[in-house]
């Protein structure tokens, strides 16, 4: 008897490996251990959810860029209540020295942030865990504002004029990213999986960030506020499990974003 349910332990096991690894080699076909933390074993969790979430992502929420009324609705307060985001982006822009650059805040953007020689800083409000009190206060209104929406990650992204950030992929299927427009020049883009998207001051866009994306801001300071969003329509085990794969360098990062705001 004890010998047949340990035969039935690590059968299920060796199962669970299968599915595993075979999820995790379906992600765009990359090594399953490649990803963005520092362990292996963490990058091979988080691949297999990328695989089990393509599959479980209805069509209609199965694209580069997705309408954000039928996402999150409730993101609409920030259009409403545009002109208190502006006026504080404002106040931080004249402020400028005293923001870090991206990379500053999160050593894994360094390759990204660092492909040219113009500056990509970033003001954040908080990063996958609690909201940084300290930021908050500066920015009271905007951070008012993103407290009433479901976010895991908030920023003001700030590039220079002539920023570019070469083609790459975010981690994790199981978020969505949501821009607002603040502070615009003309002919700053994002390319989503081939299709432009121009950025407009008082407009929204979703869009999936595990496709090839790039972006390019030729003639001026760009700003935008810059959110994560878990998707609604997947099983929240997901959710779950990737917070814990990456639970380390959200620490880390959130660690630095402290030191930050308390200078």
């Amino acid at each position: 008897m004890k010998r047949t349910i340990l035969y039935i332990v690590m059968a299920f096991i060796v199962i669970v490996v299968v599915l595993v690894v075979a999820f995790a080699a379906n992600w765009k076909g990359k090594n399953v251990l490649d990803g963005p933390t520092d362990s292996k074993f963490s990058n091979l969790v988080v691949n297999a959810l990328n695989g089990a979430v393509s599959a479980s992502i209805p069509e209609k929420f199965n694209g580069n860029y997705l309408d954000w009324k039928e996402v999150i609705p409730e993101a609409q307060i920030l259009i409403d209540n545009f002109d208190d985001i502006k006026s504080e982006v404002n106040m931080l822009l004249g402020e400028l020295d005293s923001i870090p650059e991206f990379d500053k805040i999160d050593a894994h953007q360094n390759n990204l942030a660092n492909s040219d020689n113009k500056k990509w800083k970033t003001f954040f409000f908080k990063f996958y865990d609690e909201y940084n009190e300290e930021n908050c206060k500066k920015c009271p209104k905007t951070a008012s504002l993103l407290k009433q929406l479901p976010l895991d990650l908030a920023m003001f992204s700030i590039m220079e004029k002539g920023k570019v950030l070469i083609p790459h992929e975010g981690p994790w299927r199981g978020l969505l990213r949501l821009h607002l427009g603040v502070d615009i020049p003309s002919g700053a883009k994002i390319t989503v999986d081939g299709k432009d998207y121009y950025w407009k001051e008082k407009e929204l866009v979703l869009f999936d960030d595990t496709y090839t994306h790039s972006v390019t801001n030729p003639n001026g300071t760009r700003v935008v506020l810059f959110m994560d969003l878990k998707r609604k329509h997947i099983p929240s085990v997901f959710h779950k499990i990737a917070s814990m794969a990456g639970k380390d360098y959200f620490n880390r990062v959130n660690k630095k974003l402290e030191e930050n705001a308390s200078q």
